[in-house]
């Protein structure tokens, strides 16, 4: 436990991952509404962000976490699975009741878990009483989910619910140029076609791809061209 009765959890948090980097298109709207969760009092009490991989649930989670308001827990749920015996500890639930805000990241893996269950409808009690909001986020729809506990269902379904798009190509090729830029790489936009069209184009592939770039066009002294990049994928996948 830390000094000030918080206790140390597993965040697995990406340094990268604020929400002045996080790119709108097409999700400005999910991001507006993370950010009132921020300010007191907030107008929502729940928000569930949902949608497929990659359209950047985790991102504005891991930034609410890293914005300014405080001692934020980001909490992976599927990865609690094993240590969730940890989490449910008095200490630490106490701790997660008294944050500004929580952010439970993937808490559709916890569907058909009853203790699980109890621990989220017991957190959102206890925040409710408090008027301090919760962060949820996961793959499937609100209404897709099925709860085993009734009660936590009946809390469940008071969230609002809000869909995160896949951005199409031309916003993706925007928000690659966008994460070049912010790490001081020019990217223009032949090269960034080039990348997308021979690369997976999952926003957090993309942004370990960038970071490995970044690297070697420091060590070589490089402009991000097509053949340096395609020496750098080939030297990767060689190695």
């Amino acid at each position: 436990m830390l000094a000030n009765g918080q206790m140390r959890l597993p965040l697995g948090l990406r340094s990268g991952a604020t929400l002045d980097d996080f790119c709108p298109e097409p999700n400005t709207a999910a991001l507006n509404a993370v950010r009132s969760l921020l300010v007191r009092p907030a107008p929502v009490f729940v928000l569930y962000l949902y949608g497929p991989g990659g359209v950047g649930k985790s991102h504005l989670l891991q930034g609410a976490a890293q914005s300014d308001a405080g001692w934020i827990p980001y909490i992976e749920c599927a990865e609690m699975m094993q240590s969730f015996v940890d989490l449910a500890l008095p200490e630490t639930f106490s701790s997660l009741v008294d944050a500004p805000l929580v952010c439970l990241d993937n808490v559709d893996a916890w569907a058909g878990q009853v203790d699980q269950e109890k621990f989220l409808y017991d957190l959102y009690n206890e925040r409710f009483h408090r008027a301090r909001p919760l962060l949820l986020a996961g793959r499937e729809a609100s209404r897709q989910l099925v709860w085993t506990l009734p009660d936590w269902a009946s809390r469940f379904s008071a969230c609002v619910p809000m869909a995160l798009q896949l951005p199409d190509d031309l916003q993706r090729l925007h928000i690659l140029q966008t994460m070049a830029q912010r790490r001081g790489l020019r990217m223009d936009r032949d090269v960034a076609r080039y990348v997308l069209r021979h690369q997976s184009r999952d926003m957090v592939v993309l942004e370990s791809l960038l970071e490995m770039l970044d690297a070697r066009s420091w060590e070589q002294q490089r402009q991000l061209t097509i053949p340096f990049i395609r020496h750098c994928l080939d030297r990767e996948a060689s190695s």
